[in-house]
């Protein structure tokens, strides 16, 4: 899994969370056309928080990460449309396939606790538990990526982030016991927010097989399905034009498709 070496650095602990309803109430504001600056003092009025600071730091995040904007001035991108006209279940894929491209972590975890372990499962005659992460499997992964001077309640905050957004994108299930029980498993992205995250990807890579799409891409990576319920998001992609699919010597590669300009 190609990126993996990204995160080799120690990390800095993660406590400071953008709220999925903050996000999308910020992005539905967003007209295109409509300038940045605009934008921002509409967040101001529009968010709830009574702390002009962390209203600001709020702003900041959606500005910087998600928000497509040229010469200050907002983009109709199909990002952003498919986001104000879709589903919950596609606007939590699009806000988070965006999103947690940009959190390290995310993508340690996924290829250091979430994907061993469903190759396991997956495997013939799998063991009882193979599915689970235990308490001090969490530990010990943040121990290794965190820079050791996270203080204890960091330290535990970050834990706690890092399974909520695992979790909001449906590769863990968390069972709430006495003690919580972790178990991974394969999530069951909207395909075209899974779409999009490997047509937003072929932009740096120009063109890519769809073999690696399936398997290799942050999408895989992020989501996890099964490769028949991939398959059946990449058509979905092909059909909305977020991605096109030509054949060379047999084998399928992909593009962007129109709509991603």
């Amino acid at each position: 899994m190609g990126l993996a070496l990204e995160a080799a650095e120690p990390l800095v602990s993660w406590t400071r969370t953008l709220n999925e309803e903050d996000a999308f109430s910020l992005l539905d504001a967003a007209s295109p056309g409509v300038s940045v600056q605009e934008w921002v003092e509409l967040g101001h009025r529009l968010l709830p928080q009574a702390s002009h600071a962390r209203r600001r730091e709020l702003i900041h995040i959606v500005r910087d990460e998600l928000l497509d904007s040229r010469e200050g001035v907002i983009v109709g991108s199909a990002w952003l449309r498919l986001l104000q006209e879709g589903s919950p279940h596609r606007r939590l894929g699009l806000l988070y396939g965006r999103l947690w491209q940009r959190r390290p972590l995310v993508l340690r975890a996924l290829d250091e606790l979430v994907h061993p372990r469903l190759e396991r499962t997956g495997r013939p005659l799998a063991p009882l538990g193979a599915d689970l992460i235990e308490g001090d499997d969490w530990d010990r992964f943040l121990r290794d990526c965190l820079r050791p001077e996270v203080p204890s309640e960091a330290f535990a905050k970050t834990r706690t982030t890092l399974q909520g957004a695992l979790r909001a994108v449906g590769v863990i299930e968390i069972t709430d016991t006495r003690e919580r029980i972790y178990r991974v498993c394969h999530g069951r992205p909207d395909p075209l927010a899974f779409a999009w995250v490997v047509a937003d990807e072929l932009r740096g890579r120009g063109e890519a097989s769809e073999a690696w799409a399936l398997r290799s891409s942050f999408a895989a990576r992020l989501f996890a399905p099964g490769p028949d319920y991939a398959a059946v998001c990449l058509d979905a992609g092909v059909s909305a034009r977020l991605l096109y699919r030509s054949h060379l010597v047999g084998q399928a590669e992909l593009h962007l498709g129109p709509e991603m300009s």
